[in-house]
């Protein structure tokens, strides 16, 4: 069982993740238009790869914990339906997105892990690259000849299955008991 370590960038917010293997959670860069707008909302050069994507760790709510600075988390939406995206007030360092409470998932922003733990060693391959039509530049033409964005999909959806039926949606770093986000979202036009 690794220990990932978590921290936003000025260190107020701290935390961990629980990962058993690399395999018990899925890694993906992400180059959506939402996912480009909320890095927009913070300090996109510090989340942004080369390519304008995000890259994502994704994992069961009950693996993360925040030891320090709970207080300072902040969350907006950039619709009233979208993802609940989560980040440190303190330093404006992304944290995660969520889906709704029911939904047992959490998309650690890789910027939320301290730099010696974002290794492959900790968090395995990056299994694929979500909306590659959204890079900017265009992604390198071996990337595109081998993502697998289906596989990872189902991979996905079938670890959200299993971390429902296994109680691993709870505790939730995110949401409190009833299911309401412990921070109010703010709404932000994209």
């Amino acid at each position: 069982m690794a220990t990932i370590r978590l921290a936003c960038e000025c260190g107020e917010v701290q935390g961990t993740a629980l990962v058993p293997a690399p395999s018990s959670g899925n890694r993906v860069v992400c180059y959506c238009k939402d996912c480009q707008a909320f890095a927009e909302q913070l300090k996109p050069e510090r989340i942004l790869t080369a390519h304008r994507g995000t890259a994502i760790f994704q994992l069961s709510p009950s693996s993360v914990q925040w030891t320090k600075g709970a207080e300072q988390i902040r969350c907006l939406r950039l619709t009233p339906d979208g993802l609940y995206r989560w980040y440190a007030g303190c330093c404006e360092t992304p944290l995660a997105n969520t889906l709704k409470p029911g939904f047992p998932f959490v998309g650690l922003i890789e910027t939320a892990i301290v730099p010696e733990d974002r290794t492959e060693a900790h968090l395995g391959p990056v299994r694929a690259h979500a909306y590659p039509q959204h890079a900017d530049p265009v992604l390198p033409e071996e990337i595109l000849r081998t993502n697998r964005v289906w596989p990872m999909m189902i991979r996905v959806m079938l670890k959200i299955l299993g971390w429902k039926l296994t109680g691993k949606g709870k505790p939730n770093p995110f949401f409190n008991l009833d299911g309401q986000p412990k921070v109010p979202p703010e709404i932000v036009n994209k």
